[in-house]
């Protein structure tokens, strides 16, 4: 288990969630701590899928917003998926302007959220 200093991640059902420590991501340091901290959670996760819950987060600049960007294509490299939820509004605007809510699964909560993974996998079992 690694200590991170910019998540705190939790594993739920096979799903990596990941509550994000800073309200503001935009000191070009702390933004590379953050996808450092991201990628290694999706490396040594068991877990391809995960779960960002963005509660926290009331600023994100355009250089966190293309890190999330490169670790959803890093996840998806891999056969998982990212769902972003609790997101503030003004967040969500950005993600609304910006076109990236067609990247990205935006729920509104993550219940709602966590419901919907494992639909994308086929399920085990005989082969007919």
């Amino acid at each position: 288990m690694h200590n991170f200093d910019s998540i705190v991640v939790e594993n739920q059902h096979g799903v990596s969630v990941v509550r994000f420590v800073d309200e503001k991501i935009m000191d070009t340091k702390r933004i590379q701590l953050l996808h450092d901290e991201l990628n290694t959670v999706a490396d040594d996760s068991k877990a391809c899928d995960m779960l960002l819950n963005m509660e926290n987060i009331r600023f994100l600049s355009s250089a966190a917003i293309n890190k999330l960007i490169v670790l959803d294509k890093h996840v998806k490299s891999t056969g998982g998926e990212i769902r972003l939820t609790n997101l503030r509004p003004e967040v969500r605007d950005v993600f609304s302007i910006t076109s990236l809510d067609r990247l990205f699964k935006i729920f509104d909560n993550q219940t709602e959220a966590m419901k919907t993974f494992g639909a994308h996998k086929k399920p085990k079992g005989r082969e007919q």
